[in-house]
């Protein structure tokens, strides 16, 4: 049954058309019809709509309001069939992902302002952790979706797009190498360095540089925050080595300032976005993962590469692979 008669709707086209009978002829019914309708609602009313004139039929004043009533309940009618149907199509469920500690504040107030516009009931599970802890509760099955460095090639893992950040150091606007547009590692033999910790995959990168560089730096520091890497360089003068999408928002606000190595055997872990290979994506997972992978692509690198969520073929995911 609907919510507003076929009378008043009937009314506006009476009094668009100005006549009972091109009124029926627009609305395939018989004259007749429509005008006992019309004699219908002046009798509830108590009042004329109409005047019958000689050429046609004019909205009275009484009629003109009713008029305009019905174009407001039509309105506002279809504004309410509009949200029923957002309801009907709005994401519900739940999601778990992994993330990197250096750019999740980012990525996670921007994933709920995305969620908040396309009025998304989703609960959210987020895990912070290096690429051995994400990748293992990944492929467990504890995680939708997780973007880490240095993803291992294994059966179980999907990649879904993946981008190769430039290796460069990171220090300080203040510091003194500021101003360099690139520099190798021996340079900075005589600045005092703050090592990632084992569990970070850039350890490894840097471990390996050192040697083959033959630097050694004295009083360093060795932690497994980004954020406190971040801190000590702002606030200590220290030197780290992280990619740009490390540094996010302090890359944006200018307090750091990321210098390219020219060193040549140094390079970049790849950063990927992934997914469960033999897992059936959610409708939230597919959503969460369409704007990840777009978050993704926006990050300063040297190249990247995007596939498809449904996409389980090996050849362009081993293009993303690192």
């Amino acid at each position: 049954m609907p919510i507003i008669a076929p009378a008043a709707s009937w009314l506006l086209v009476v009094a668009e058309t100005g006549s009972i009978r091109r009124a029926a002829t627009r609305l395939n019914l018989s004259p007749s019809a429509v005008n006992r309708q019309i004699l219908n609602l002046e009798a509830e009313y108590g009042a004329a709509l109409f005047e019958r004139l000689p050429r046609g039929m004019r909205l009275t004043p009484a009629g003109q309001r009713v008029a305009a009533e019905i174009q407001r309940w039509q309105h506002d009618h279809a504004k309410l069939v509009q949200h029923i149907g957002q309801l009907r199509s709005m994401v519900r469920g739940h999601a778990s992902l992994g993330l990197m500690e250096s750019f999740s504040r980012t990525v996670v107030s921007r994933l709920m302002t995305h969620m908040r516009e396309r009025q998304s009931l989703v609960s959210l599970d987020v895990l912070m952790g290096g690429t051995a802890e994400i990748v293992d509760r990944l492929v467990a099955g504890k995680l939708d979706l997780a973007i880490c460095y240095a993803v291992p090639k294994l059966p179980e893992i999907r990649v879904l797009a993946s981008i190769q950040p430039s290796s460069g150091i990171v220090v300080a606007r203040d510091h003194p190498l500021a101003d360099r547009k690139s520099i190798r590692l021996a340079e900075c033999a005589n600045y005092s360095f703050v090592f990632p910790d084992a569990s970070l995959t850039s350890r490894r990168i840097l471990e390996t540089a050192l040697e083959r560089a033959k630097v050694h730096f004295a009083g360093v520091v060795t932690t497994n925050s980004v954020e406190v890497m971040k801190m000590l360089v702002r606030e200590h003068r220290q030197i780290a080595l992280l990619s740009l999408p490390d540094i996010g928002a302090d890359f944006a606000d200018r307090d750091l300032v990321h210098i390219p190595l020219a060193d040549r055997h140094v390079r970049g872990s790849h950063l990927s976005l992934i997914a469960p290979r033999h897992a059936r994506p959610s409708p939230v997972a597919s959503m969460l993962a369409e704007f990840l992978r777009d978050e993704l692509q926006g990050l300063p690198a040297r190249r990247a590469w995007t596939g498809s969520l449904r996409e389980v073929g090996t050849t362009k995911a081993g293009r993303g692979r690192p």
